[in-house]
């Protein structure tokens, strides 16, 4: 990367170009718009010079700034690139640089840049796989308004839009409050993206909001996991592995995309260590007990795994055979809607009911939150908070701890 001035013997100013030799032998040159006196101008290093003389001095510092900027932003394209395994093409870094300097931007296609951003994301290993896909499901469901509501793009998103599309996910997708919020925080990062990188210069959408809300999740109690841990499943080996993975998330607090993947090597002095896969800056430290360390034992330290949704299908079979029928209410609402469900308990039973149960069973029994957050993983109280679960048995029992153990009642 170098600079050079387009005339050098000129008594006028003098355009300096950028310009660089690529590894496929093209050169790549680029005018800066800068312009600059040659005896300001440094020739061998290319660069203004350095002057005590206040006036030269305010404009070589000047220039110095705007051809810093072309330096950085060359070795981000070179980053991307790079990241991205694709070659530096005079052609692309054209492209870049035009949407950096001169806000100069393709015809823009909303989904050429929704693919560009998954594929980005994907290729980077920033997302989990649930992740991708609930991107390609709210892509779908955005085509899918499209055909009702005309195309959208970078330019139509505003409020009307907004209405529009949360009217189209209640009345036709009949999503719930939470699913919504859920969609529009993914849509809202991918329309960040877009606005950071210049593809629009709309920012109506951070005007975007959508309420969520604590829904009934079911968990199991301390007797109940036990009681399924104790079930005889001897005659049905299938059973009694998934049965043995959930309970080992009851004791653990994992999420099942990591306790799936512990082995022998993740533990040391009776303590799982292990980078977390949905936020790979995180390390988990987990301490094992006797259940949990059995578990492991039992399978020589390699968990039996199968597929999330058989794993979903055969622990609500699971739960239906050790009893776990009582009758649980599901209340959610779509707009302004309120629906109550009621289902058997065992059906509402499913792989992160474990982290759940974990999380209102440490809580049970008194232990301080922030140590369960330091074996979950939980950054937010906000959303660890969300986990818990108190049933009316605890409720009893905390308020009967505090006044009728406390409370003298004077005659």
């Amino acid at each position: 990367m170098n600079f050079k001035l387009k005339s050098p013997h000129s008594k006028n100013e003098s355009l300096i170009i950028f310009y660089s030799n690529l590894k496929n032998g093209q050169r790549f040159v680029y005018s800066t718009g800068e312009r600059i006196s040659p005896k300001l101008w440094d020739s061998l290093n290319q660069y203004p010079i350095k002057t005590k003389i206040r006036v030269d001095l305010l404009k070589c510092n000047a220039v110095r700034s705007q051809l810093e900027r072309y330096i950085k932003t060359f070795r981000e394209f070179e980053s991307i690139s790079h990241s991205l395994n694709e070659s530096l093409t005079k052609e692309k870094i054209r492209s870049y640089f035009d949407q950096s300097f001169k806000n100069i931007r393709k015809k823009n296609n909303f989904y050429l840049i929704f693919d560009q951003f998954t594929d980005l994301n994907t290729r980077l290993g920033v997302w989990v796989p649930s992740t991708q896909s609930r991107y390609q499901t709210i892509k779908k469901d955005l085509i899918n308004f499209d055909k009702i509501n005309g195309p959208s793009s970078f330019n139509s998103i505003d409020m009307v839009w907004f209405a529009s599309f949360k009217s189209y996910c209640e009345e036709i997708k009949r999503h719930s409050v939470n699913t919504f919020g859920r969609n529009l925080g993914l849509i809202k990062t991918f329309l960040n993206y877009a606005l950071r990188d210049k593809y629009t210069l709309n920012d109506k959408f951070k005007l975007f909001k959508a309420k969520r809300e604590v829904t009934n999740q079911v968990v199991l109690s301390k007797s109940e996991v036990l009681k399924l841990y104790h079930f005889d499943f001897t005659k049905n080996t299938k059973l009694e592995k998934v049965r043995d993975v959930f309970v080992f998330g009851c004791l653990t607090g994992m999420r099942y995309s990591d306790f799936k993947r512990v082995q022998r090597e993740n533990i040391e002095n009776g303590t799982i260590t292990l980078r977390e896969i949905k936020d790979k800056s995180k390390t988990l430290k987990i301490p094992l007990v006797a259940l949990s360390r059995a578990i492991l034992e039992k399978y020589n330290y390699k968990l039996p795994i199968i597929s999330d949704q058989k794993f979903r299908n055969y622990i609500k079979e699971a739960c239906k055979i050790v009893g776990f029928t009582d009758p649980v209410v599901k209340s959610s609402r779509i707009g302004n809607n309120v629906t109550n469900e009621t289902f058997k308990k065992y059906e509402r039973v499913s792989t992160h009911t474990a982290r759940r149960s974990f999380i209102t069973n440490m809580i049970n029994a008194g232990v301080p939150n922030k140590v369960i957050m330091g074996i979950t993983g939980h950054k937010s109280i906000v959303t660890f908070q969300n986990y818990y679960k108190p049933n009316e048995a605890n409720t009893i029992r905390f308020m009967q701890n505090v006044w009728d153990s406390q409370l003298k009642i004077v005659s």
